[in-house]
């Protein structure tokens, strides 16, 4: 047998007969192109409410009525609860009358100056003891407001946690007030992008529990210093999130627009392949012949990454095809795929 291979070998030699030529690879290809890259940094935060308090009385007392359903939406300035403020009124009462009758004794000590008939030492004490009054009146004033709890801000207050007979006193929590309006995103992010934030970037904000666009927001505020312990830096992001699809503690996603570049090369994330030395795409020549060509990577964004050296405007590179290339080899480049919506051929006239 091997006999028989061998004379069969040089008789093909004799004959001058070569092996076929090699076919060339179908492969598909795109031209690059500049396009618009945005330079993003992506971080992980918790949503906190803008305005976010627990109301507590400030003084103790009884619970005389709750002005509030659980959950409701309330505006600044509304009542929310009244404590007893029967003895504070009382007490006012008192103070302001006792604020009459010292205006009037001043009223008269004046009089009696002027015409020379009183000391200016009980003028003195006259004046003094209207200002006394006065300032009783307000801190009676002040007794009976600390009887009504108030919203401080508009927002969305929780459950009740107090009833109508119950004795209170500063520390014991009413209820929460959250202003839903204007939420904020607080985040860590490494002191390397330290330099690349300021206030006033773009963001992106998307959370699990509430699907849909990304909400926007900008960055408010980014620490001065840098966290010894962790090498991080506290950022904070303001959103504008008027549908309430948002709601303090979650966890959401931000994306901060650092910077923009107007002419970046983004290729298929497809067309790069990974080699020993990083990363490397095909480039089809004038010729239809390949060449590997490593490139360096940027910015990633879904299905396209940044390809800041290696490249430039114009070139050809492999799409689809990629399995069976090697360098130098031809290929043939096949038409792009029809648009899926192509409306299909005519089919020709039948003859008569």
């Amino acid at each position: 047998m091997l006999l028989l291979a061998f004379l069969l070998h040089l008789q093909a030699c004799a004959t001058g007969s070569a092996p076929p030529p090699a076919t060339a690879s179908p492969v598909r290809v795109i031209e690059v192109v500049p396009s618009v890259s945005e330079r993003t940094i992506e971080a992980t935060g918790t949503v906190r409410a803008l305005d976010s308090a627990e109301l507590r009385p400030e003084v103790a007392g009884l619970v005389e009525s709750v002005e509030f359903a659980d959950g409701a939406q309330v505006t600044r300035g509304d009542v929310l609860v009244h404590l007893r403020s029967a003895d504070a009124e009382a007490t006012r009462l008192d103070a302001r009358s006792r604020a009459v009758v010292a205006t009037q004794e001043l009223d008269r000590a004046k009089a009696l100056f002027t015409k020379g008939e009183f000391a200016q030492a009980e003028l003195d004490r006259a004046e003094a003891n209207d200002g006394l009054a006065r300032a009783a009146v307000a801190r009676a004033d002040e007794a009976v407001r600390r009887t009504t709890i108030r919203a401080p801000f508009d927002g969305v207050v929780g459950k009740r946690q107090v009833s109508p007979g119950e004795l209170v006193d500063p520390s014991r929590v009413v209820t929460r007030l959250d202003g839903l309006g204007s939420l904020r995103v607080d985040l860590s992010l490494p002191e390397t992008d330290l330099s690349r934030v300021s206030p006033g970037l773009a963001v992106q904000v998307t959370a699990t529990a509430a699907p849909g666009a990304p909400i926007p927001g900008t960055v408010a505020f980014v620490a001065s210093h840098i966290d010894e312990a962790t090498r991080t830096f506290e950022v904070r992001v303001a959103v504008q999130d008027p549908e309430s699809r948002l709601r303090p503690g979650m966890t959401a996603t931000v994306k901060i627009v650092a910077s923009q570049a107007e002419q970046a090369l983004l290729v298929p994330t497809e067309c790069v392949v990974p080699t020993a030395a990083g990363s490397a795409v095909w480039v089809v020549t004038a010729e239809n012949k390949v060449n590997r060509r490593p490139v360096t990577l940027g910015e990633r964004h879904e299905a396209r990454v940044e390809v800041t050296a290696g490249l430039a405007p114009g070139d050809r590179i492999v799409s689809e095809g990629l399995a069976r290339l090697r360098e130098g080899a031809s290929v043939e480049v096949l038409s792009p795929p029809a648009a899926p919506d192509a409306p299909p051929a005519a089919a020709p006239p039948k003859a008569p």
